[in-house]
């Protein structure tokens, strides 16, 4: 499975960002003004569910969370993978 495909596809399709040039996989969601703190609360407990898996308060502290790529990882790193 492409983690960051579906993260990408997740992220795009949720906060309805369509045809931004400037979006991309390593583009920092929350600078660029794409989501703000509330909407990472739903992008965990969204990716909890969809990938089955708990993110921690540790994990949140560790991991920088702030781009697709970055979020994927944690995730892959979630899932064993």
């Amino acid at each position: 499975m492409d983690t960051a495909k579906v993260i990408y596809d997740y992220i795009v399709t949720t906060f309805d960002i369509d045809d931004d040039d400037d979006f991309s996989a390593d583009v920092n969601i929350f600078d660029y003004g794409y989501v703000d703190s509330m909407d990472a609360v739903k992008i965990v407990t969204d990716l909890e569910s969809k990938f089955n898996i708990e993110i921690t308060q540790r994990d949140l502290m560790l991991h920088p969370m702030n781009t697709i790529n970055e979020l994927a990882a944690v995730v892959t790193t979630k899932l064993g993978e």
